[in-house]
């Protein structure tokens, strides 16, 4: 039985649930239960949920469901996804039995993509969608992902790995009080990371421990062969970097050229020519027979990452599976072992921070962009909304971490003072860093991003921000944002009223950016600011804009494209615009 807060927490999940269904009607509970626990995993670092597209695929008679998928090209892993809500008063205790059932549904759907089933499918349906959607990236599939999100509380067990062919296929649960502990605990309850050196890879790491004791790590450097840990690599994939990875999928497409050039032509060199990887983990088990002074050979380590390196480590694996010869690539490791659990965070942050980079992009990029996240969070606090007569006490709450909101709920000490701040600062006036990103990122023209998801969406906008394109935090540009989040949610509504039919989302994109692009003389941030509302004259451009944007959507360049994909193609903005000029801004 869950505790108090957990149940507490549970209740406030409802009811955000239902908001998000009133407010983006006409969309299903499940699929807002979806968005939502996908959003809180995605903003604790959950990489494999990044950027889902969501589905609502079951067949019963097969014994098949799914209700999300995603493709990583870098890590090669596809995550899928099957979801079980439900809205009783309490949570439901899910056993083994049914945890095995739902996973093996999913389980099902993928291997059924194999073959030719889902050919007589509906070619709009999602089940078809997905089918293909898989299809098309089935050579490059090493890893399948199969996760299943429920607000019920789950017994604590997951399925060990299976395998499939060559595929690997790993398993995960993430129930109520898992998201709780993750949201409100303070601490994500991940799957602890073991890697068997010994047992498993049939080697062990020999590795000098540096002299001094302290009661707050123990440090060992060395030498691991690139072999060895492209083979760790390849069977632990994200998990070795999750502390790491969301500088790491920064720099995809970037990685230092100088990497791939010595690893192709002198692999002998690699060492002197690289930094190597700062690691850290939990535990070490060593092997005491082997052991000399200093010299530690390290059989097993628990709660290994990566925290700087993930670049140079993805790059080795690349090689190892292109068949380079890697005998002679070696790569000089440090592993710190905290011994001080509450300060892990801390030490990763600064070990990323102070560490030597591969790559101009790197986490202390990332860490330093949460300086323009604490200020917009401090002046959402503190710029009231505008009234007419008196003091104004309405605000926006821009949230920095997500669950920031319930966390201040939670804090109010009576029901009364919870009605208050509810009343003060609705659900829907509660504004997370993604969502403004992606509003902001839309009008600046970038459709085709935000069209691939909320996490790449923000990743592309930190990088602005690190380059110094987006205007410092300031009164008038927390303004200028919201004004953005303001547009952005009335064209949502307006093309929602319209009844287009798919690919909303995506319409909301193209809409917006095509305002920003053509419009922006429409756009004034303080008067939106003071209506919290936009005008009739920019209501009514949006609503003939959206209309030439489905226009556009219903003649890809390509006849039969999947018009999502289709969304995430620079060709298909630059198009757009391309007929939008020609046939109202010309002459």
């Amino acid at each position: 039985m869950v505790n108090d807060k957990i149940l507490e927490f549970y209740k406030e999940f409802q009811d955000e649930v239902l908001t998000y269904v009133k407010e983006n009607s006409p969309i299903s509970t499940n699929t807002a239960f979806k968005t939502l626990f996908l959003s809180y995993l995605t903003e604790a670092g959950e990489t494999l949920v990044s950027d889902c597209m969501l589905v609502d695929f079951k067949k019963d008679s097969e014994n098949m469901k799914l209700d999300g998928y995603a493709f990583s090209e870098y890590f090669r892993s596809l995550t899928l996804l099957v979801s079980k809500y439900q809205a009783k008063p309490i949570p439901e205790k899910i056993k083994k039995t049914e945890i095995d059932k739902l996973l093996k549904k999913v389980l099902k759907f993928y291997k059924t993509c194999g073959t030719n089933d889902f050919e007589a499918l509906e070619e709009s349906s999602d089940g078809y969608q997905a089918y293909k959607f898989i299809k098309s990236h089935k050579a490059d599939i090493e890893t399948v992902n199969i996760i299943l999100l429920t607000n019920d509380e789950t017994i604590q067990y997951i399925p060990n790995d299976v395998h499939y062919g060559k595929i690997t296929v790993r398993f995960d649960v993430w129930d109520i009080e898992r998201l709780y502990q993750s949201v409100l605990g303070g601490t994500a309850v991940e799957r602890q990371l073991v890697v068997k050196l010994k047992k498993k890879y049939g080697e062990s790491l020999p590795l000098i421990k540096v002299k001094g004791d302290n009661e707050i790590y123990d440090c060992y450097i060395g030498v691991i062969s690139g072999e060895l840990l492209a083979r760790i690599y390849e069977t632990e994939g994200q998990d070795l970097i999750q502390k790491n990875v969301r500088s790491f999928l920064q720099a995809i497409g970037k990685v230092n050229k100088g990497i791939k050039v010595s690893l192709a032509n002198e692999p002998q060199m690699f060492m002197a020519y690289n930094n190597g990887i700062s690691t850290i983990a939990e535990s070490i088990a060593v092997d005491e027979g082997r052991s000399s002074g200093d010299i530690v050979n390290i059989t097993e380590i628990t709660g290994w990452q990566i925290v700087n390196g993930g670049q140079t480590t993805a790059s080795i694996y690349n090689a190892y599976k292109a068949k380079l010869p890697l005998e002679q690539v070696n790569v000089q490791i440090k592993l710190s072992v905290i011994k001080q659990k509450d300060r892990a965070e801390e030490i990763i942050h600064n070990i990323s921070k102070y560490a030597n980079s591969q790559n101009k992009i790197n986490m202390s990029d990332f860490n330093a962009n949460d300086a323009y996240h604490v200020k917009m969070e401090r002046l959402s606090r503190a710029t009231p909304i505008p009234v007419a007569k008196g003091k104004s006490t309405d605000y926006w709450f821009y949230e920095r971490a997500r669950g920031q909101y319930l966390v201040e709920l939670n804090r109010q000490p009576t029901a009364a003072a919870k009605k208050e701040f509810k009343s003060r600062c609705p659900k829907n006036r509660c504004i997370s860093k993604t969502v403004a990103a992606k509003c902001v990122m839309t009008y600046r023209g970038y459709p085709d991003i935000v069209s691939k998801g909320l996490e790449t969406s923000f990743i592309y906008f930190s990088d602005m921000v690190s380059k110094g394109e987006v205007p410092e935090p300031s009164e008038q540009s927390y303004i200028e944002m919201i004004a953005k989040v303001i547009l952005f949610n009335s064209c949502d509504e307006i093309i929602k009223n319209l009844k287009f039919g798919g690919f909303k989302a995506q319409q909301d994109y193209y809409t917006v950016a095509l305002f920003g692009k053509y419009y922006s003389d429409l756009f004034d941030p303080l008067e939106i600011w003071n209506r919290q509302s936009i005008n009739a004259e920019t209501a009514k451009t949006i609503e003939e804009l959206a209309y030439f944007v489905w226009n556009h959507f219903q003649n890809p360049t390509v006849p039969g494209v999947n018009i999502g994909q289709w969304c995430k193609k620079e060709e298909c903005w630059e198009l757009l615009q391309a007929r939008y000029e020609n046939e109202y801004k010309q002459g």
